[in-house]
Formats: C-alpha cells, structure tokens, sequence
C-alpha cells in the first residue's frame, strides 16, 4: 500500500510538472496552464515540485559549464521555486567572505562592493545604498540561506535553472572576475578569537590550530573550543619532541574527537575539509582567510616565548617579524590578514619588498599589538604546514563515521607514480546508508574516483564496484566527498569503498596512518581494519603487510530507516 501511495504522489508530481512551461535556459517556470480545466495554484504545487526535487538528492549544479560537487545541505529549492544559497555554497563556489552578524544581517563582499542583507527581508543594501531582493534571506536547518539568483544578478553571474532537469548552470563574470583586496584584516570583520596565553608550554600548535578553527566560525558563532582538550586527547606523542603540530591536531579533529567545549564536555563541530597551502603560495593563502578565515602555520621563533622582543628579527616598535636564515620553523600561528602596503622599513633587518601577513600569537595580549604581529611575505618559513578548516558542519550531518585511521595521516604510498588505487572494508553496525567517504589529497589539482562495493567478501569482491562520485580538488588537504548514489548496507555486513587518485605533482599520492619510530599513542593501532593498495585496480596488496599501516579513508553514513 505505501509503495502504492508513493507511486501515486510521484505520477501527481509528474502531471504537474509537464503543466508548467519550462526553458531551460531562461527561468520561465511562473507561467502557468490548466489541467482538466482547472488552474493549478503555484501555492500548491510550486511546494510539491520543490519538495519532490529537495528529498530527491537535490540538483545538478555546474560553473561555467564544469560539474560542481557540492553537499545537498548547501542549495535548496523554496516553496516559490527559488534557490536559496548556504553562506558556505557562497564561499566555496562563489569564492566570496559570506558572513552573519547579529544572527539577523548578513554580508557579502566581493571586490570593492560590499552587501548587507537583512534576514525575512527583501531590503538590502549594497555599499550603503538600498538595494531591493526578489526573495528575501531566511534560516532554514538553523543555517542562512540567501536568494543565490539575487546574488548573481549583483556580481553579474549568468544563471540558468531548469525544472525539468532540476539543474543549475552559472557563468561567472568572465570581464570582472572576484579578485583579492591588497588588504585584509579579520579583527575588522569580528571573525579573531580571544588572544590565549600557551605559557611556557610547547602547545602552541593546539592553541593555533583551534584559533583558526574558531575563527573560521565567527562572527556567526562564537563556541569557548578547548585547546587543552586538544592538548591531553591527542592521538599520539612524539618520543623526541615534547609539542605537536597540524597533523596531529587534525587526526584528533577528523576522527570527530573534537573540538569540544567544556563545561559540559562535548564535541560541538564536525569538521569534513582542511586545506593545505605552502610557503610559497602568498596568494592562495590570501583566498584561505579571505573566504574561511584564519589560516594556521609555522614560523620560526630564535628565542623562547614570550621574549621574542628580544629577538633581532623583531622590531617591537612596529610588531613585525622576519627571518631569512635556514632554520626549521618551530612555532605557530594563526594567519589573520594580511597588507601588501606593510612597508619593508618597518622589519629589524634588511627584507626586499613591501608586504606582510598579519598573524595571531598565543604569547598573551600583552605581546604585540594586543597578541597579534607582522610577518614578512619574504619570511622563510611563514605558509609553512598552513592549514585553513574550509568545512566546518554541525553534528547531525551524519550519525556514523567509519575509519581506521585515528592517528592520521602519517606517510605516504604508491608506485612510482601519480594515479594508486586504495580500497577499505568496514562492517555495518546497523542498517546502514552510506553517504559520503573523505580522504587526503597529497597536492594540487588530485583528481579522484570513489566506488562502491555494497557486499565484501574477498578481495574479488572489489572488482563489482560502482562509481559514486568523480571530481577534481584544487588544493591538497582532506575532503569529504559525497555520492550521487547513496549505498544502503544491512547491520552486519561487509561494505567497501574503492578510490582511485591521480595527483600529478606526488608519486606516492595514498595517505596512510602507520607506527613511526619516533611516536608512540594509544591513538595509533594498525590491526583495527582492513585496506588494500593496487596498481591497476585489480591486483590488490594488504596495506598491513606491506606497510605497516592502515588506509586514511573514512565513510560517513545515516541509519537506513527500512520500511516495514
């Protein structure tokens, strides 16, 4: 009877689709015919058709005629047939700062223009001068949401939606392309987080890595994270170093440990993206705050803090920092802006050029100006192991994580060149449906295929995989790949998920998690699952015979909720 009454609701919607005009290059869809002599109400069935096309897996979405993977939760389709936009869609896609202020108004930036937007209204205001929506912004799932046909229409974007294909095509500004301001200071944008003190502990990783999490939050949220429970639940410790750094933080953050807040304890965020910038990438660097906030990194400090001021890198008068020897870095910060303008006079030795990247310290307010100081674009070690946490979601995103990589990424595989094929089994808990996997990619531009093999029973079985989603990824980092088709596993059965990646810059391009000589942690175990590497797809290896390690590939999944 209910498969019954789904059909008869899914022909109703057919009906109602084929009485609407469609053109799938102009938005057309508000004219509207009879059907068996009566007029259709969009009030009635403009709800359905969105409703039908939201619960459906939502809509194809492609920029300039590229494919775009994006997360369901990112677009969806209002009762008038709007489509309505994530301040995160705007970020990710649009590459604008999209941000929400008094949990009512929202700004916009893109080159010199800056729009607010005001929630449940269509009176906006661009660079101080009214402006009128065709829809107004709303919070829908507690998360913002604005009218993306209105934002493109400002930053002159084509836009093109088809109903009968439910798909979206934008085209970007081509002759007014977004570019970055030569400055840029987040402490003006509300989005730093409180100055903390590490003491005279070397903590200073934990404390960089949580500002910048905290950062990428503000000024829409502003969650107290716990460095300190970073620092005591990390996953593993180094033998010949009593700190840590950025992979240690995020193996302890990707395994949905954390970050938590106290009082009482509990994980409040899940993050699902990291980028990974280098040194030598100032303007990738510049996009990581302008778009997701403060950007963590490594710098060389020559003396212990807090005494930096007696550093002959550091002009205290002025706050700014550079060193050029050879040094390895051994501190961190958190990359809050940056200005091209920053003269070279203002740095205690000689620096080639103008320009310096505005940066958070854990030294105290005291240090700096109130905790923050200048570093140097020409600073040998600054963009070094930077971070920026591009995906930042709540925790009902999914309820189940699969992984058997609690200790991260630790080393690298493969076989000489840049595609490897890796595979992971995992045994459903419950009635599962499998939703999305996340991996590392090691360097830019790492183009991906993610399969599916719903039963696992040998390695044989990986040879029955069907593709779930392809991309490519402009940054290395790791990312949270969700699929077209979602995978439905019964509790107690064997599943795997099959990647193949290709990064053309790195010929051992598979993260593993492996037992190094220096480390040691409760955190790290590799007999706690199964993974397989290969050449060609169809010979396969035991990650943890030839390497000593596991497959740094989680799935996320839902409780399949099976109908009686």
């Amino acid at each position: 009877m209910r498969v019954m009454r789904r059909f008869v609701v899914l022909a109703l919607v057919l009906v109602l689709l084929l009485a609407i005009k469609i053109n799938t290059a102009e938005d057309e869809y508000s004219d509207v015919e009879t059907f068996r002599g009566a007029q259709l109400k969009e009030s009635v069935f403009y709800p359905l058709i969105a409703k039908n096309i939201n619960d459906g897996g939502g809509m194809k979405l492609t920029m300039d005629g590229d494919d775009i993977t994006w997360s369901a939760a990112e677009l969806y389709l209002n009762d008038n047939m709007e489509v309505m936009a994530s301040l995160k869609f705007l970020r990710s896609v649009l590459r604008v700062p999209a941000d929400c202020y008094e949990d009512s108004r929202v700004v916009v930036e893109r080159n010199d223009d800056t729009y607010e937007l005001f929630l449940d209204s269509t009176d906006g205001m661009k660079n101080g001068e009214a402006l009128e929506l065709k829809s107004a912004p709303v919070k829908y799932k507690e998360s913002f949401y604005v009218p993306l046909r209105d934002i493109c229409e400002y930053f002159g974007y084509g836009y093109a939606w088809s109903t009968k294909n439910t798909s979206l095509a934008l085209y970007s500004d081509k002759e007014n392309p977004s570019v970055l301001p030569r400055r840029y200071d987040l402490r003006e944008k509300g989005r730093v987080s409180e100055i903390k003190d590490q003491g005279n502990t070397k903590t200073c990783w934990a404390y960089a890595s949580i500002g910048a999490l905290e950062s990428g939050l503000l000024p829409e949220e502003s969650p107290n994270l716990s460095a300190e429970d970073l620092i005591e639940n990390k996953p593993y410790t180094y033998l010949d170093n009593p700190g840590g750094d950025y992979a240690m933080a995020l193996a302890y953050l990707l395994s949905w440990k954390g970050p938590v807040v106290m009082d009482p304890k509990r994980t409040v965020k899940h993050v699902q993206e990291v980028h990974f910038y280098d040194t030598d990438d100032i303007d990738d660097i510049k996009w990581g705050v302008y778009l997701y906030g403060g950007v963590s990194t490594s710098v060389y400090a020559d003396v212990s803090a807090p005494s930096l001021g007696a550093s002959s890198y550091y002009d205290s008068s002025t706050n700014a920092y550079c060193y050029r020897g050879t040094n390895s870095p051994n501190h961190d910060v958190v990359i809050v802006g940056w200005d091209d303008h920053y003269s070279a006079t203002n740095f205690a030795d000689n620096v080639p050029g103008d320009g310096a990247f505005i940066c958070q310290n854990s030294w105290g307010a005291d240090f700096g100006d109130q905790g923050v100081f200048y570093v140097s674009y020409y600073d040998a070690n600054i963009g070094n192991q930077a971070v920026s946490y591009a995906k930042v979601e709540n925790t009902d995103n999914y309820a189940l994580l699969h992984q058997m990589d609690e200790g991260g990424w630790m080393g690298q595989i493969g076989y000489g060149k840049s595609g490897a094929w890796a595979a992971a089994v995992y045994t459903a808990g419950v009635d599962e449906t499998i939703k999305a996997a996340g991996f590392y990619a090691l360097d830019k531009e790492t183009s991906y295929q993610i399969y599916a093999v719903s039963s696992y029973t040998s390695e044989k079985s990986l040879a029955s995989r069907r593709l779930v989603a392809s991309g490519t990824l402009e940054d290395a980092g790791y990312y949270t790949i969700p699929f077209l088709e979602q995978i439905n596993v019964n509790k107690g059965e064997d599943f795997a998920i099959v990647i193949f990646l290709n990064t053309p810059d790195n010929d051992h391009p598979i993260a593993i998690e492996y037992q190094r000589e220096n480390v040691v942690g409760d955190g790290i175990d590799i007999t706690d699952g199964t993974s397989f590497v290969s050449k060609n797809g169809l010979d396969w290896e035991s990650i943890e015979k030839t390497s000593k390690g596991n497959l740094c590939l989680k799935v996320y999944a839902d409780e399949w909720k099976k109908e009686e």
